[in-house]
């Protein structure tokens, strides 16, 4: 009985965890921080193993946080040093997904260590590589990157990007994010790309052999970029396309052919476009009704800080709309905001820190922009008879943003007349419009949607 009572203790001293099958064990590691993971290769040979060959690399805020303490900004550096150099040393297998964070109280950007770490991971056949630097001075990639041969995912916020004299570009890429990066010289992220995503980032001319010799790009959003409009000669496969641009300050930037551009990407079904676009749309004598080339595969339109008071961009509005035969979703709004980006399936990934490197944001309408007389040409104009505007396709409109004006009801009842299929008209008032002119609006809207006996669900 001593001796089956000593057995039972035994047993239940033993280490069961480590005997798990290593499915299981990759599991467990998979759901711990990467420095708690690294530490389970003291427990035994079967888990030092197992990490070695764990695919995950994750330094992130959450990593560098644990380490800060009240010690001073060296001391502080040397141990998130230390810790990264500790971990990378004890892992000897593949690496398929890393990331670093650079935090702001950290300027790991200026350690020769960062370098070594990237070197590292170039030997280890990475496939998803994420750097995101929130130090306030950029950091300058090193050419051990452009050594990852087999990366498939891209994504790097605060970088400079120099690619090497003889880089032939990357040939496994297949999904590309830059967010305030600086491009300083010609680069190709290879035949394979599918997606490519743009924030704040300066030399994207330098992504001209990129277009011209590219056949698979899918998705192209630019954010707030300085675009070379030649790109766009070659995006055939293009179905997502989303761009809000910088301040147009040089009317030569104004050089944008709409029916060259609508004809580069026919197979285009969702489309993001801002004010400043509309602006930089090469100037006519007359504004078509609608292009010769319709957009027979467009279906969610969107259209961000356009204003109700300029002729203009509403003309260009309502050429795009009418050249859009299968539009179901249309949405406007006053900004390019991450709801409306988020809606149109094109939200970007932010960090902390990083200033503009751009710069000439914009914060809202010049006070010339939003003048009385210049919202009056519009409400004109839409009280005119439109022709040609039948949206049978069209579910569903969302306006957000609004102050009240006549130009702005006009418009509505516009969409409410012109789309016999609608089923929701989502409006939104800016934070600035009084409650009055809220009720006003709605009231009138209301009863204009009753006598006209539609069916749509207004939703205020």
């Amino acid at each position: 009985m001593a001796t089956a009572s000593k057995t039972r203790r035994l047993d239940c001293g033993a280490d069961r965890i480590s005997n798990l099958p290593t499915l299981l064990l990759d599991a467990i590691l998979i759901r711990l921080p990467v420095r708690d993971a690294a530490r389970t290769s003291i427990l035994s040979t079967t888990w030092r193993n197992i990490w070695g060959t764990h695919p995950n690399l994750i330094f992130d805020d959450n990593f560098f946080s644990q380490l800060v303490s009240k010690k001073d900004k060296q001391s502080q550096l040397f141990e998130a040093v230390k810790a990264v150099n500790d971990i990378l040393l004890l892992h000897t297998g593949p690496v398929l997904n890393f990331l670093l964070f650079i935090p702001p109280d950290l300027p790991l950007n200026e350690c020769i260590e960062t370098d070594f770490w990237i070197k590292n991971i170039s030997n280890n056949e990475v496939r998803n590589f994420k750097l995101l630097n929130a130090q306030e001075i950029p950091y300058t990639m090193p050419s051990y990157l452009f050594s990852c041969f087999k990366l498939n995912d891209l994504t790097l916020g605060y970088c400079i990007l120099k690619p090497p004299l003889r880089f032939g570009g990357f040939f496994l890429l297949e999904s590309v994010r830059l967010m305030k990066v600086i491009i300083t010289a010609d680069i190709s992220f290879g035949p394979k790309l599918e997606q490519l995503i743009m924030e704040c980032c300066i030399g994207i001319k330098h992504l001209g052999c990129l277009f011209k010799n590219h056949s698979n790009l899918s998705i192209l959003i630019i954010y707030s970029g300085d675009i070379d409009w030649k790109l766009f000669e070659c995006t055939q496969k293009v179905h997502l396309i989303s761009l809000s641009l910088k301040k147009v300050t040089d009317p030569r930037e104004k050089i944008v052919n709409l029916e060259g551009f609508v004809g580069s990407m026919p197979k285009m079904n969702n489309l993001l476009v801002d004010d400043l676009f509309l602006k930089s749309l090469k100037p006519a004598s007359t504004i078509p009704e609608m292009l010769t080339t319709k957009m027979e595969n467009l279906k969610y339109l969107y259209f961000a800080g356009v204003g109700f008071h300029d002729l203009v961009q509403i003309k260009y509005v309502l050429c795009l709309i009418r050249s859009s035969p299968n539009l179901q979703y249309l949405s406007m709004g006053p900004v390019c905001d991450e709801k409306l980006r988020t809606e149109a399936g094109v939200g970007l990934t932010y960090f902390v820190g990083a200033k503009n490197p751009i710069g000439n944001s914009r914060s809202g309408l010049d006070s010339e922009a939003v003048s009385k007389n210049s919202g009056k040409s519009v409400e004109k104009y839409l009280q005119l008879p439109i022709r040609d505007m039948l949206l049978d396709k069209l579910q569903t409109v969302d306006i957000s943003g609004m102050v009240g004006s006549t130009a702005e009801l006009r418009f509505i009842k516009l969409m409410l007349v012109s789309s016999p299929s609608l089923e929701i008209m989502s409006l939104g008032f800016s934070s600035a419009t009084d409650e009055e002119v809220r009720s006003r609006i709605s009231r009138e809207l209301f009863q204009f949607n009753r006598c006209a006996s539609t069916t749509v669900e207004l939703i205020m």
